[in-house]
């Protein structure tokens, strides 16, 4: 595979780096204590990602009205007392306020909450922001807010910094060396997680960084050539792994007394990249020795980026070489055989990622180890469904998730023995779309002829949770009926499966493509979609006998209300509107085809065939002349989602929502050609 790349896409893969996916924010200072200046200058030595300004959660008060039994006759005569005074008016509202009950909530403020629920609210809140959050500033000032989330705030900024420049890192660095004594927070135990663009932070400033992380557990350096969409794999970096980082990761600080009591810096997660190889560790035999140090020894999860085998670099007329070919294959060996030796040296591995590494091969597949529950395969152009079958069968036992994407020679073919090798698979992830090897040449096509034939019926274990395979392409109508039945027909024995997706694109006439989709998604939302109802709120007050009719809860009915054909603009402008409005994790909307915008858009063949109408007399004769059989019923999936078009698998597929302004929910209003009705265009004098 030819590792010539331009450098067009230098930008792009620096925006696109999937380890530092947080916006940098920088708060105003402050100068009232100490721990709003060390707070403050958090925003210099990290950036976080969040919302924007929460505010408090508002109460609401219901008011009680009280009504007043019907008097006698004498009484009615009584004139009514009524306040008139402002401060008397403010006076009975107040007292009124006080009768009324308070709700069945928690209290915020309440001390007896404990530190660790404040935590993993930020973290979440933190985690769902995104990496394009507009205000990233809210987490500095939650943490300056009050005493009782200071350190929960700042424990969530630092858990996992994210340094864009040079200044950023040294800053951070001159905090770090600040004794806890002086500090109000020992700021060195917060930092978990720390990825380090080789680019920005040099290697004096790394192992400054990492020597007082006494609580570190993953540790990535990460070249941002070696990101999507995978085009300068071979551009030199002046940049490589010293020996100062890995003296780093064995010597704690001296003025930290409590790390000098402990063990040194025990890892478990790193990433080796094979432009930064090179010095300390000049080539593949070194990762054995760095695997034996002490910091290593507890590693779960391990990553390898760019490596590449020597071959791969035969040029000119060394192709035609013999001798050379020979030579330069014992060499692939040596080092595919030595990879496979620094793998053995971990123990407790669990997770291993191969990322754009053509050393991923059979030879080092049948070197894995045995107890792994996560393989991860991302575009290696080497790896097909045999090699991959083979090692399943061999190595598939204990595996947990299966993670296979943009992998070009790999197709669906292993999926026939899936269930008999892998009976312990929970996860299933494949995206089958391919990224380009040059610029000014679309070789992006799949490597094999069809991704599945129809007499290739895969097989599921009962203990799969999730299916996710996006982007299936070059296989016929049969194969997809064999592919959607061997899960319809099998769902009886899937009893874990919650999840369910499936993109799939076919060059068919977008008459029989809906009819299809049509048919296909009815048939997999009614065997594996689950029936929500309505909560109960154990804690909702009892319902008066007069309201209890009014107050009835409605169940929600999964069914398809028809819709009137409608304009596109229209179509379109809807859909915005309901993806801006729906929330990140709204179960819902997923089910029904909204929760992935990157697929349904809303100017599809899809909405071709849904906006037509069928009358109830054809409706009633396709139903008794096709009558839908018997089929047995999982319904235990939150999310089912098929989608099936005719689209061209990109390498960035756009939505609507990239072409929206900040702050754009709507593109006006529709013109229904009436306006000119309404118009009095009489000139009057």
């Amino acid at each position: 595979m030819p590792l010539t790349r331009s450098a067009g896409q230098r930008a792009l893969a620096q925006n696109s780096s999937r380890r530092n996916p947080a916006r940098q924010s920088r708060p105003n200072p402050s100068r009232t204590s100490r721990r709003e200046r060390e707070a403050s200058s958090n925003s210099s030595e990290s950036d976080s990602t969040g919302h924007g300004s929460k505010g408090s959660p508002k109460t609401t008060r219901h008011s009680i009205s009280k009504t007043t039994p019907r008097g006698k006759a004498n009484d009615r005569s009584r004139p009514v007392a009524t306040t008139k005074s402002p401060s008397k008016r403010r006076q009975t509202a107040s007292e009124n306020l006080n009768q009324i009950s308070p709700t069945h909530g928690p209290s915020w403020t309440d001390p007896r909450i404990p530190y660790q629920f404040w935590v993993d609210v930020f973290l979440y809140a933190r985690d769902e922001s995104g990496a394009d959050a507009a205000n990233t500033h809210w987490l500095l000032q939650a943490a300056t807010l009050c005493k009782l989330l200071s350190e929960p705030a700042l424990t969530a900024i630092y858990r996992y910094p994210v340094i864009r420049h040079a200044s950023k890192a040294k800053r951070l660095v001159s905090l770090l060396e600040r004794s806890p004594a002086d500090t109000l927070f020992n700021y060195r135990r917060k930092i978990e997680y720390l990825h380090l663009n080789v680019r920005v932070v040099s290697q004096a400033v790394a192992s400054q960084l990492i020597r007082p992380l006494t609580r570190l557990k993953e540790l990535i350096f990460f070249n941002p050539a070696e990101q999507p969409p995978y085009r300068e794999l071979d551009t030199h970096v002046r940049w490589n792994y010293s020996e100062d980082i890995f003296l780093a990761l064995q010597s704690p600080p001296a003025d930290d007394f409590e790390a000098l009591s402990l063990l040194p810096i025990a890892l478990r997660s790193w990433e080796w990249s094979g432009s930064l190889l090179g010095g300390y560790v000049a080539d593949f035999k070194d990762i054995i020795r760095i695997h034996q140090m002490p910091s290593f020894a507890h590693l779960t999860r391990l990553s390898f980026t760019n490596f590449q085998v020597p071959s791969l670099r035969l040029a000119g007329p060394a192709l035609d070489d013999p001798q050379a070919n020979v030579q330069t294959s014992a060499e692939d060996d040596e080092v595919i055989d030595a990879i496979g030796d620094a793998i053995a040296h971990l123990q407790s591995l669990k997770h291993l990622v191969f990322e754009s590494s053509t050393i991923m091969t059979s030879r080092l597949l049948s070197r894995l180890p045995t107890y792994l529950t996560h393989l991860e395969l991302i575009n290696c152009w080497e790896i097909d469904a045999e090699n991959l079958a083979m090692f399943l069968i061999t190595h598939g036992s204990s595996l947990r998730t299966l993670s296979l994407m943009h992998n070009q020679s790999l197709d669906l073919t292993f999926l026939t023995i899936l269930a008999e090798a892998c009976p312990s698979l929970q996860e299933l992830r494949m995206n089958m779309s391919y990224y380009r090897h040059h610029d000014s040449l679309n070789d992006a096509d799949p490597m094999y002829d069809f991704a599945l034939l129809p007499d290739q019926i895969p097989t599921w274990p009962p203990s799969i949770r999730v299916i996710d395979i996006e982007h299936i392409r070059s296989w016929s109508i049969e194969s997809v009926y064999t592919f959607i039945h061997s899960l319809v027909d099998n769902a009886t024995s899937l009893p874990n499966l919650r999840e369910l997706m499936i993109k799939t694109a076919l060059d068919i006439p977008w008459q029989t493509r809906a009819e299809l989709r049509h048919k296909l998604r009815d048939m997999l939302e009614r065997v594996f979609l689950r029936e929500d109802e309505d909560p109960h709120d154990a804690a909702a007050p009892k319902q008066t006998s007069d309201t209890h009719d009014l107050a009835r809860p409605r169940k929600r009915k999964r069914s398809r209300s028809p819709r009137s054909p409608v304009r596109r603009s229209n179509r379109i402008e809807a859909h915005v509107r309901g993806s801006l409005r729906r929330p990140r994790r709204d179960n819902t909307s997923q089910r029904h085809g909204l929760g992935r915008p990157l697929y349904r858009e809303p100017d599809t063949d899809e909405d071709e065939f849904d906006d037509t109408e069928l009358s109830d007399a054809e409706t009633q004769q396709s139903s008794s002349s096709n009558p839908q059989p018997e089929l047995a019923v999982q319904g235990l999936c939150h999310t089912v989602n098929i989608i099936i078009d005719n689209q061209k698998t990109r390498e960035f597929p756009y939505s609507m929502d990239d072409f929206l302004s900040d702050g754009e929910g709507s593109s006006g209003v529709e013109w229904d050609g009436d306006d000119d009705d309404d118009h009095d265009f009489s000139i009057a004098f």
